[in-house]
């Protein structure tokens, strides 16, 4: 019989596949068990660990003789105790130390017994990172995010603002929904959760959306199993909604997996009309089907290709009349949800995602209608992966800038400027999002 491991344990084997797998966190979720209280212990370490690691680092190498030299596993047992010391208050002091040190090979338990025993007695005199001088590494320290990261978000919105994006990507998101229309509406899914004890309120910006006001896991929310909801961001849903998708129209869905857009496209086309989900993933765009079947959706395709590709389509199928292009992009505006992506993204990574999109962008227009609608958006802020990649289409001389105000709520057209939409965590309390509505001449 297998030993069952700590929600430690699993912790500390999650914080180093990222480090060593490039791995993502919310793969390592289901390893946790299924007590709740086992599960929530695991991603406050995991994620917490990942979120703060340079400011732990920071703190760690004050009682370290030679910091350079310290192993990635080592490093990692350190992290994890000095998150529970210095972040966890219900934690007792004894408990972190002494658990993380049950973690550690026989010959390294003396060296993390020691220093996160100094740290325990000493953490109210460390150092500070405000100490430091230059602004980018003080950031980068107090914030745990790499030079260039910083130095990037100072240059977009200037220091101040550039401060509270850090901060509030540290923060946990709540969790939002999008009510799904075909089984409930929102206001009596509101009341459900509300009968059911689940603190939730209408969200900002989507007549669809609902925020969780407290992380609860979506499989145990009252109706999930009967397909009230998705799990989505608001920006996420405000990109498909500015692409406008009616009955009977035929779109595509390019870069879909794992397809949430999609079934939003869906739903708001009624189920009428041609649907391709596309993307090269195979085993992600697989993930769409057993989503759909839970919210009562049927009738839409899937394709699986290389988008930068001539598509492998029938007469009947295109030219479409919309195409939505959510494009593989660096992510950082989901920075909140997966933290990891901090450590993973380098500076060249954004010039060879800016050619990736732009020949994604170049091939997918020839499928398009005169008249017709493109929507490309991404999860990320930065313009290299944005308006760089939109003026090279529209300066080609097929595409311009269609306004995408009058297709939002109210409330969310104070997010467009300039013709461009952009949601930012800080501002918004949404994942950083930018959509583009482009029109064929």
């Amino acid at each position: 019989m297998s030993e069952i491991k700590s929600s430690r344990a699993l912790a500390l084997e999650a914080i180093g596949r990222v480090d060593q797998d490039q791995a993502y966190l919310d793969h390592s979720q289901d390893q946790a068990g299924a007590d709740p209280r086992d599960r929530a212990l695991f991603s406050e370490l995991a994620y917490g660990v990942i979120r703060h690691k340079r400011l732990l680092d920071f703190f760690l190498d004050q009682f370290l003789e030679r910091p350079g030299r310290t192993d990635p596993d080592t490093r990692n047992l350190l992290r994890l105790g000095a998150y529970q010391l210095l972040f966890l208050d219900r934690v007792p002091k004894h408990a972190a130390v002494n658990e993380t040190v049950k973690l550690a090979p026989k010959h390294l338990k003396p060296l993390i017994n020691a220093i996160l025993r100094r740290l325990s007695e000493r953490k109210d005199r460390l150092k500070s990172p405000d100490q430091t001088v230059d602004p980018v590494q003080r950031l980068g320290i107090k914030y745990s995010r790499p030079d260039w990261m910083v130095a990037y978000a100072i240059r977009e919105l200037g220091e101040p603002e550039a401060e509270q994006l850090l901060e509030a990507d540290n923060q946990r998101p709540r969790l939002t929904l999008r009510t799904n229309p075909l089984r409930s509406t929102r206001p009596d899914l509101l009341a459900r959760l509300e009968q059911e004890g689940v603190p939730a309120e209408a969200g900002t910006f989507s007549e669809l959306a609902v925020r969780i006001q407290e992380m609860k896991s979506p499989r145990l929310l009252p109706g999930f199993e009967q397909g009230c909801f998705a799990v989505q961001d608001e920006a996420s849903q405000l990109a498909v909604m500015i692409l406008d998708p009616k009955r009977g129209e035929r779109i595509l869905d390019a870069c879909s997996a794992p397809g949430t857009k999609t079934l939003q496209l869906w739903q708001m086309m009624e189920q009428s009309g041609t649907l391709i989900s596309a993307d090269l993933n195979r085993n992600r765009l697989k993930q769409i089907h057993p989503e759909a079947e839970r919210l009562g959706l049927t009738g839409f395709s899937t394709l699986i290709q290389d988008l930068t590709q001539p598509l492998k389509l029938s007469e009947a199928e295109a030219p479409f009349d919309k195409i939505l292009l959510d494009a593989p992009c660096s992510g950082l505006g989901t920075i909140r949800k997966h933290p990891e992506i901090k450590w993973q993204r380098k500076p060249k990574d954004l010039l060879t995602l800016k050619d990736l999109q732009t020949r994604l962008i170049r091939n997918l227009a020839r499928y398009l209608k005169p008249g017709g609608i493109m929507v490309y958006s991404t999860c990320t802020w930065t313009k290299e992966e944005n308006q760089e990649v939109v003026a090279e289409l529209i300066a080609d001389g097929g595409f311009e800038l269609d306004d995408p105000k009058p297709l939002l709520a109210d409330s969310a057209k104070l997010l467009v400027n300039d013709k461009i939409m952009k949601t930012w965590p800080q501002r918004h309390s949404t994942d950083a999002f930018t959509a583009f509505r482009l029109r064929r001449k």
